[in-house]
């Protein structure tokens, strides 16, 4: 019985050490394939021959600036009031988590609105509708803390 018990560990590591080495060895043959060639840092020559390049990724800046509070703000008060500018006389909805806020940018398209924020970490989301119908969307995070800190 000790000789079938020596046996099978025996073929358990050797079974174990093969399947671990394959491994490794895939690991390091795909590590080999995702590996992309350097290119030679061009001369003056070179450079002064190449074109400017944009970045293919540009920034949208949202049409909605938010004003106050500051994103990721942790505010003491269940009440606040969001205070930011869009296009001129358009509908602003602010959604929180469990509520939802609405009211109308003035003609300059400055808008204040007082929202009542919930317990913790809060996600706010502030759409835009112009007159024309098209809507804009940002979000920002308020923490409220009930905690005197």
């Amino acid at each position: 019985m000790i000789k079938e018990y020596f046996i099978a560990t025996i073929l358990g590591a050797i079974l174990g050490l093969g399947i671990t080495g394959a491994f490794f060895a895939l690991r390091q043959n795909n590590a080999k394939q995702n590996t992309t060639a350097i290119s030679p840092i061009p001369t003056d020559a070179q450079m002064s021959t190449q074109i400017s390049i944009t970045p293919s990724i540009s920034e949208k800046k949202s049409p909605i600036d938010i004003i106050s509070p500051e994103n990721d703000t942790v505010l003491f008060t269940a009440k606040t009031s969001i205070k930011g500018n869009t296009k001129p006389n358009s509908l602003i909805i602010i959604t929180t988590p469990s509520k939802t806020f609405s009211d109308k940018s003035n003609s300059n398209g400055v808008f204040n609105i007082s929202i009542e924020l919930d317990s913790g970490v809060n996600l706010i989301k502030i759409s835009s509708i112009d007159p024309d119908d098209n809507q804009d969307e940002t979000e920002i995070t308020l923490t409220y803390s009930s905690t005197k800190i």
